[in-house]
C-alpha cells in the first residue's frame, strides 16, 4: 500500500512529504504488516539521500526504524530494517541428531545474512554444506571416519554417496558454495539463493533417507 506520510528533510531543511510503499514484514516479529507510521526524516549518508521512517509493528506493538533510498519524492529500496531480529531455523529431528554441527552452522550463517553481512554468509552455508554430508556419511560408513574426515568434500561425495538425488544435490551445492569462498566466481548465474535453495533440497532427501531407514528398521510383524 503506497501512502503519503510527513517527512522532516534535513536535506532541504524544510517539512514535506514523501510517498512510502509501507506493505511489509516486522523486523523483530516477522509478521506480515501494514506497520503504523511514527515519524520519518530524510538525511544524507555518504553523499547518498536517505530516508530513515520510524514506525510501529500492530501485531507486537515494536518499533523499528526502515532505512529506504530517497529520491524525488518516494522512499525507494529498503536498505535496512532495525533491529532485525534473527529467526532460528528449525530442522527435522533426524538431521539434527545426524549433523548438530551443520545445524549450527546453517543458523550462524543465517544470522549473518539477516544482519547483512552478505559477504560472509555465504562461506558459512558452504561450510555447513561439508559437515552435513560428511556426517551422513560417516554415519553409513563410521569403520571410515577418519579418512572421510580428511577427504576434499567432493571425493567424499563421488566415493561415498550411491543416492542419484542427493549426489546430484551435493555438487552442485558445493561449487555454488565454492563460489562465495574464491575470488573469481565460476556460475555467474548464480547466487546465495539458489546456495540455499539447494542446501534445503539436500536436507529434504537426506531427511527422506532416515525416515526411509527408520521405517526399515521395524521389525516383521
Amino acid at each position: 500500500m503506497v501512502k503519503i506520510i510527513p517527512v522532516t528533510d534535513k536535506i532541504g531543511d524544510r517539512q514535506t512529504s514523501v510517498k512510502l510503499n509501507d506493505d511489509g514484514k516486522c523486523p523483530i516479529c516477522k509478521s506480515a504488516i501494514i506497520p503504523e507510521h511514527l515519524s520519518a526524516v530524510t538525511h544524507r549518508v555518504s553523499g547518498n539521500n536517505i530516508c530513515s521512517v520510524f514506525e510501529r509493528c500492530p501485531n507486537c506493538n515494536n518499533t523499528f526504524i526502515n532505512t529506504y533510498k530517497y529520491q524525488g519524492d518516494s522512499c525507494i529500496g529498503l536498505i535496512s530494517s532495525e533491529p532485525n531480529r534473527f529467526e532460528k531455523r528449525v530442522f527435522d529431528d533426524s538431521v539434527e541428531t545426524l549433523s548438530p554441527s551443520f545445524v549450527e552452522i546453517y543458523n550462524q550463517a543465517f544470522n549473518a545474512e539477516t544482519m547483512r553481512l552478505d559477504q560472509i554468509a555465504g562461506i558459512g552455508y558452504r561450510k555447513s554444506v561439508e559437515f552435513l554430508i560428511k556426517d551422513f556419511v560417516i554415519s553409513r560408513n563410521p569403520d571410515d571416519e577418519e579418512k572421510i574426515k580428511s577427504m576434499p568434500l567432493a571425493a567424499c561425495i563421488n566415493t561415498y554417496i550411491d543416492q542419484a538425488k542427493i549426489k546430484t544435490l551435493a555438487t552442485k551445492t558445493v561449487w555454488i558454495g565454492n563460489d562465495e569462498t574464491h575470488y573469481v566466481r565460476k556460475h555467474t548465474d548464480r547466487d546465495i539463493e539458489d546456495l540455499k535453495k539447494f542446501i534445503q533440497a539436500t536436507v529434504y532427501y537426506i531427511g527422506m533417507e532416515l525416515v526411509a531407514e527408520d521405517a526399515e528398521s521395524i521389525p516383521h510383524a
